[in-house]
């Protein structure tokens, strides 16, 4: 009887192992979201990963062609107004910005595209001159062997 008794209590506690191992409680934590992201690329093992593309330079879009209800911060201007307003500033400013540092990044890039052209062409001219002087040497050298034999 102790022992049918400790069978029972065995086969309960593997039963329960099973179960809790089977249906693993997910929390709303970080590495339990990574684990399910983890497990579900691991069953999908064949299918291809997309990963997304981020862009260097934000996108923006362009500025209205026409801008209808021109709105201030004037006199009689409604309380919406001015917000509205400071929108189309911030906006208008940010893209303004961009356009800048694009030029800026243009120019220092041509700068330096320039600095290295110079920089080669210089090189190779005083490998030039360096290539005569040895040609010359060269030569003086046969002349001289040739007036001794």
């Amino acid at each position: 009887m102790a022992d049918d008794r400790k069978r029972e209590e065995s086969d309960t506690e593997d039963n329960s192992a099973s179960k809790a191992s089977a249906t693993r409680r997910t929390g709303n934590k970080l590495v339990d979201k990574q684990r399910s992201q983890i497990d579900y690329l691991m069953r999908n093992i064949d299918k291809p990963i997309k990963l997304p593309t981020v862009s260097e330079k934000p996108l923006l879009k362009p500025p209205p062609e026409i801008v209808l209800n021109v709105r201030g911060s004037s006199a009689g201007a409604g309380s919406s107004d001015f917000s509205i307003y400071r929108d189309l500033r911030r906006k208008e400013n940010l893209r303004v910005k961009l356009m800048e540092t694009e030029a800026a990044k243009d120019s220092a890039n041509d700068a330096f595209t320039q600095e290295i052209e110079s920089l080669k062409r210089k090189d190779e001219e005083k490998t030039a001159k360096n290539r005569a002087k040895r040609q010359k040497r060269k030569s003086k050298a046969k002349g001289a062997k040739k007036l001794a034999s």
